[in-house]
């Protein structure tokens, strides 16, 4: 299965505890979290969160955060077994789409798989 959808995209000010923060803003608002990436460059840091409520989520980050807005991806769920990653990368690459950044959250025997490719209406086409 796989479906278009938005994902928040946070931007911090790099600090030690900041996912906490963050983190406790969004379980207070009641924003589920179904899929998360965060990594640091330089001075700031940058989250990436598919949820239950993008809008609500940017408004529970508020002061928080330096940025917060949407962007559209690309979930695709697959079995949590060998080589069903590569089976869709594989897809997506002989189809000429690029991949620009990707995440997955496994549970339940089943794995998100959230892309931001360079094609995402014929990237769900594909999968």
């Amino acid at each position: 299965m796989a479906e278009l959808a938005q994902q928040t995209q946070i931007e911090v000010v790099d600090e030690v505890g900041k996912l906490a923060k963050v983190t406790e803003a969004l379980k207070r608002a009641g924003v589920n979290i179904r899929a998360a990436v965060a990594w640091v460059e330089g001075a700031n840091g940058h989250m990436r969160m598919v949820t239950d409520d993008n809008d609500k989520a940017c408004q529970a980050v508020g002061d928080l955060v330096t940025a917060c807005g949407t962007n559209e991806v690309v979930c695709v769920s697959l079995p949590d077994e060998v080589g069903s990653l590569n089976k869709l990368a594989a897809k997506l690459a002989g189809a000429g789409i690029g991949i620009n950044l990707f995440y997955a959250s496994a549970a339940a025997g089943k794995v998100l798989v959230v892309l931001e490719t360079t094609d995402n209406a014929r990237a769900l086409r594909l999968v």
